[in-house]
C-alpha cells in the first residue's frame, strides 16, 4: 500500500502562516558570518564600555590634545612627507616614525567629534571589532571549522594584553595597521582563488596603507607567504603576490626615507631576543600585571644558562611548527603566525622603547589560534580538561581586562597600576608627578619628579617640571637653579627655555625674558606658548606693533588657540581701539568657552563702552569659571554699585 506524503495538519498550517516569518529573517538566521558580526560587535562594546567615557591619557595630550595640526587639513598634509620623531625618554634606541594614515585618522576624528574623547574611543574599538571579524573572515576562507574560527576570534578580541591598542587612543596605528594587514590577506586569498586584477589591486593598496599606519605593515610579505602555503597556492600566485609586496615595500621605503624617518642602528644580541619572546607569551598568557611603559622590562644582563634555555624552547618550537604543519595544520599556523609576528619586535629590528605591551596585538591571535587548534585535536579526557582550562582562561581574562579597562578611565590610576609591574620606570614616576601637580597635590607631585630624577638624573623633563612647582611656590632661587641645570643637560631643549623666560617674566626681568624666549623659537619655531609669551615680555615693553605681530604669529600656527586671540584682544584694549578688541575676545571664548581671561577683560571693555548689563554679565561668567577671581569681583562689585 502506498503511503500519502506527511502534511502538517491544518492547525498547525495555520499557527506558521499567522507567524509570517520573513524571508529577511531566515537570510539573516542562516548567515552565521551576519551573525558573528553581531554577536563579537556586543562582545567588544560590552568588555569595553568603561572605555567610551574616558579622557585623553598619555601619549594622547601631546598627539591629539595639544596638536594644533590636527585642526587643519592643509597641516596634516604635512605627515605625507615629513617624519614625527619618538619619544627620546625611553631606554629604547630613538628614531623617527612615518605614519600618515595614522594622523590622517586622527584628523579625521577630529573633525567629527572635535576634542571629545568619546568619539576618538568609538572609532579604536571599531577598529578592534572590524580585526576581529575579519580574522573569522579569513579563518573561515582557510578552511577554518565555523566553531573554530569563531572561537579563535572571540577569545582574541577580549584578551587583556591588548587592552593597550584598543583603549589608548594613540595605540590606534597598530589596530589601524592590522586591519589593512588583514584586508591584504584577504585580497590575496581571493587572488588565489580567482586570478583577477582586481584582486591584486587591492592587495597592493591594502599593503600600502598598512604600511602608512605602522611599521607593522612590513609583515605583510611574510603573512602572503604563510597564506599561500596554507591555501596550497599555484607558482604563479607564488610569483606574483610577493612580488607586488616587494614593490609596495621598495615604495614605501622611500616615501619613508624621503621624509626623514631612521631607525637608529644598533647590533641586535644574538640570544637576548629569545628571552625577550618568550617575555612576550607570558604577557599574553598571564597579564597579571600591565603597565603601559615597559621600556625598563627589556631583558638585560641574564645568566648564560637563561638566555641557552630561551633560545632553545625557541628553537624547540620553531621545528614543532615543521613537524606539526601537516598533523595539525591549525596549530602550525598559529604558531607559525606567532613566530612572524613576534619576532621582530624582540630585539632583530630596533625599537624606540625596547618592549611593549602593544607589540603582542597581532602575534597573540597565532597564539590563540595555536592554543584552540589544539583543542580540537585532542581526544576524550585530555580534551576535556583544556576545554575547562581554556574556558576558565577566558573568563579569568575577562575580569581582568575589566580592571584594565577601569584603570584606563582615571590618569592617577592608570600610572599607579602601570609602577606596580614597572616600579623602576621613571616615565611613569613623571607622569604621576603630571598627574598630581593638575590635580592640586604639589607635595605628591614633587615627590614622584625627585623619584623619577632619582632614577634618571639626566631627565630633563621632570627637572623642569620640578623647578616649575618651585616656582609657583615663590622658591625663584631653587626654581632658576633646576631650569640651568636642565639646560647645561640639554641646551637645546626649548621647554627649559620657555620656563626660564616665564621665571624671568615673573621677576620683571623682560630683557632676559624676551632672550630666553627667542632661544626657544629658534629651537623650535612653531612653539605657540613661546610665541605668545614673546608677544607678552613686548606688549609689558611697549613695543605694541611686535607684540600684535607675534600674537598674530601664535594664530597662524594654531588658529584654534584661545590665549593668542586674548592676549591680542588684551593688547587692542591697552590701545584703546575697543571695537577690535571686543572681535578678539569673542573668538577667544568661541575657542574655549571656559577661559576666564577672556570674560574678564571682555567684562572691561562693554564697561568703557557704556554697556553696564554686558559687563556684569561678563564678569559674572568669569567667577563662575573662577570664583577666585578677585579682580572680576571688584570689578563687579564696582559696577552693580553703580547708580
Amino acid at each position: 500500500m502506498a503511503q500519502r506524503p506527511y502534511s502538517a495538519p491544518r492547525s498547525h498550517s495555520r499557527a506558521l502562516a499567522r507567524l509570517r516569518i520573513k524571508p529577511v529573517l531566515v537570510a539573516f538566521a542562516s548567515n552565521p558570518d551576519l551573525w558573528f558580526a553581531i554577536i563579537s560587535a556586543c562582545w567588544v562594546a560590552l568588555l569595553y564600555r568603561h572605555v567610551i567615557g574616558a579622557a585623553f591619557v598619555y601619549d594622547d595630550v601631546t598627539q591629539i590634545q595639544k596638536n594644533p595640526a590636527l585642526s587643519s587639513w592643509r597641516s596634516v598634509a604635512e605627515y605625507a612627507h615629513s617624519s614625527v620623531p619618538f619619544n627620546s625618554e625611553f631606554r629604547g634606541v630613538g628614531g623617527s616614525f612615518y605614519r600618515p594614515l595614522f594622523w590622517f585618522s586622527l584628523a579625521l576624528d577630529r573633525a567629527l567629534w572635535s576634542l571629545r574623547a568619546t568619539g576618538f574611543h568609538f572609532t579604536n574599538l571599531a577598529l578592534h571589532w572590524a580585526n576581529g571579524l575579519l580574522a573569522f573572515l579569513l579563518l573561515r576562507k582557510l578552511r577554518v571549522s565555523l566553531l573554530l574560527s569563531a572561537a579563535v576570534s572571540i577569545t582574541w578580541l577580549g584578551l587583556p594584553i591588548n587592552s593597550e591598542v584598543v583603549a589608548w587612543v594613540s595605540g590606534r596605528s597598530i589596530s589601524l595597521a592590522v586591519l589593512f594587514l588583514l584586508i591584504g590577506l584577504l585580497s590575496a586569498d581571493w587572488y588565489v582563488r580567482s586570478n583577477r586584477i582586481v584582486a591584486l589591486l587591492c592587495y597592493a593598496i591594502a599593503c600600502f596603507s598598512s604600511l602608512l599606519s605602522h611599521e607593522i605593515g612590513i609583515l605583510m610579505l611574510p603573512m602572503t607567504c604563510l597564506l599561500l602555503y596554507a591555501a596550497d597556492a599555484v607558482r604563479r600566485s607564488w610569483l606574483v603576490l610577493p612580488g607586488v609586496g616587494l614593490a609596495v615595500d621598495a615604495v614605501y621605503l622611500w616615501l619613508r626615507h624621503s621624509a626623514g624617518a631612521r631607525l637608529t642602528s644598533g647590533v641586535p644580541v644574538l640570544i637576548e631576543p629569545a628571552i625577550t619572546f618568550w617575555k612576550y607569551i607570558a604577557w599574553i598568557l598571564l597579564p597579571v600585571r600591565m603597565s603601559i611603559e615597559r621600556s625598563t622590562d627589556v631583558p638585560t644582563n641574564n645568566s648564560p644558562m637563561i638566555r641557552a634555555a630561551a633560545l632553545i624552547g625557541g628553537l624547540a618550537l620553531f621545528f614543532a611548527i615543521l613537524r606539526l604543519r601537516n598533523k595539525m595544520p591549525q596549530v602550525a599556523g598559529g604558531l607559525a603566525l606567532l613566530y612572524i609576528a613576534l619576532v621582530p619586535f624582540c630585539g632583530i629590528v630596533p625599537i624606540y622603547q625596547g618592549m611593549a605591551e602593544r607589540y603582542t596585538y597581532l602575534a597573540a591571535l597565532g597564539l590563540v589560534l595555536a592554543i584552540v587548534g589544539l583543542l580540537s585535536h585532542l581526544r576524550t579526557w585530555t580534551r576535556s580538561l583544556m576545554l575547562y582550562a581554556l574556558i576558565l582562561w577566558v573568563f579569568w581574562g575577562v575580569w581582568r581586562l575589566n580592571a584594565r579597562v577601569l584603570d584606563w578611565r582615571d590618569e592617577i590610576s592608570l600610572y599607579a597600576k602601570s609602577l606596580e609591574a614597572t616600579p623602576r620606570s621613571p616615565v611613569l614616576l613623571y607622569n604621576l608627578g603630571v598627574a598630581f601637580a593638575e590635580a592640586g597635590d604639589t607635595s605628591k607631585a614633587a615627590d614622584y619628579y625627585q623619584r623619577a630624577i632619582a632614577l634618571k638624573p639626566d631627565y630633563t623633563s621632570a627637572i623642569i617640571n620640578l623647578g616649575n612647582l618651585f616656582q609657583r611656590q615663590g622658591d625663584y632661587s631653587q626654581s632658576a637653579a633646576l631650569y640651568q641645570r636642565a639646560i647645561s643637560l640639554d641646551p637645546r631643549d626649548p621647554d627649559a627655555w620657555v620656563d626660564f623666560g616665564n621665571l624671568y617674566l615673573q621677576l620683571a626681568l623682560t630683557e632676559q625674558a624676551k632672550n630666553a624666549y627667542e632661544k626657544a623659537i629658534a629651537l623650535r619655531p612653531n612653539d605657540v606658548e613661546a610665541i605668545i609669551d614673546l608677544g607678552a615680555v613686548l606688549q609689558r615693553g611697549g613695543d605694541f606693533s611686535a607684540a600684535e605681530q607675534a600674537y598674530r604669529r601664535a594664530i597662524a600656527v594654531d588658529p584654534g588657540q584661545a590665549a593668542a586671540y586674548c592676549d591680542l584682544g588684551a593688547l587692542f584694549l591697552q590701545q584703546g581701539n575697543l571695537d577690535v578688541a571686543r572681535e578678539q575676545l569673542i573668538k577667544a571664548i568661541e575657542h574655549d568657552s571656559s577661559y576666564a581671561l577672556a570674560y574678564f577683560d571682555l567684562g572691561v571693555v562693554y564697561e568703557q563702552t557704556g554697556r553696564r548689563d554686558l559687563a556684569v554679565e561678563m564678569y559674572k561668567k568669569a567667577l563662575d569659571i573662577q570664583p577666585d577671581y578677585q579682580h572680576a569681583r571688584s570689578n563687579l562689585e564696582r559696577v552693580e554699585s553703580r547708580p
